[in-house]
């Protein structure tokens, strides 16, 4: 039996949903199915008597993908030239590139700003102590994670580090540590590297690990105790208080800030079990 006139495929694709019931197969207000109306977003079907505009499953298509684009912050005008041109992906990868960039610019200020913030807080524990460490060879893990997900991340890492060093029989060399190339915030992820001091070349290194030579350096440091560690507002204190310069008027912070682990670390030990430190440099 043939689809009746009403049921089948043709009618499926009719206009026959209200500019409300548009709003609610979108999951939009009405207000903004009514700006994206004004604005020549939306179309639809008009009415030649009474005027009324009717959309189908195209228009409702559209209105979805207009609020996903709004959802990222592009602009109306953005949205028109992405939706409207001939190769809709490569235009959005034109916005999106340039949106990009603006917002990397707008996360460097922000982080100039906060450090300047951070240099007026008083010194959170001290004082800053400074030492030599020698040239050294790491075996390192790169690691990217979000915020909540850095303390397991290191772990990881680092149990992925010492299995790599047991099955090749070499020892570390020093207290292993976390370098930050970029710290977490709520909408960026940390960028990190765990290293690994070590006393002899691994042939070859285990996949996704390298070796490098980290060169002799002054460095600034803070030693923690357990409880000290464990507070992480204090922990974040103590890196900004070290990468802002804050601590002296004769050294400059010089290269990422870094958690040094002692052998005490999360063992119930007494005394430091780890080090905020950052490479410094003589005015």
């Amino acid at each position: 039996m043939p689809p009746h006139p009403d049921t089948g495929p043709a009618a499926l694709d009719a206009p026959v949903l209200s500019a409300g019931a548009l709003a609610r197969a979108a999951a939009l207000s009405d207000k903004a199915v009514r700006l994206y109306l004004d604005r020549g977003l939306l179309t639809g079907t008009a009415d030649p008597r009474t005027g009324r505009r009717s959309f189908g499953r195209a228009e409702v298509a559209r209105a979805r993908t207009i609020g996903l684009l709004r959802s990222i912050d592009l602009s109306l005008a953005q949205i028109r030239d992405v939706l409207d041109a001939d190769d809709p992906v490569d235009a959005f990868d034109t916005v999106w590139s340039a949106r990009r960039r603006d917002l990397r610019e707008r996360l460097r200020v922000a982080e100039q700003a906060r450090a300047v913030l951070a240099a007026a807080r008083p010194a959170p524990i001290g004082p800053v102590q400074f030492r030599q460490v020698p040239e050294q060879l790491t075996l390192a893990v790169p690691v990217r994670a979000d915020l909540g997900q850095v303390p397991a991340a290191i772990r990881e890492a680092s149990g992925r580090l010492f299995d790599a060093l047991g099955r090749a029989g070499v020892e570390l060399a020093a207290a292993p540590y976390v370098e930050y190339t970029e710290r977490a915030t709520g909408a960026v992820d940390a960028r990190l590297v765990v290293h690994a001091p070590v006393t002899a070349v691994l042939r070859p290194p285990a996949p996704g690990m390298r070796l490098s030579v980290e060169a002799a350096h002054a460095q600034a440091y803070l030693p923690l105790t357990q409880h000290q560690a464990d507070d992480q507002r204090l922990v974040v204190a103590v890196h900004d208080h070290l990468s802002t310069g804050a601590f002296a008027t004769d050294v400059v912070p010089a290269g990422n800030n870094r958690e040094v682990y002692l052998p005490g670390f999360a063992t119930g030990a007494t005394g430091p079990v780890m080090e905020v430190a950052v490479p410094v440099v003589v005015r």
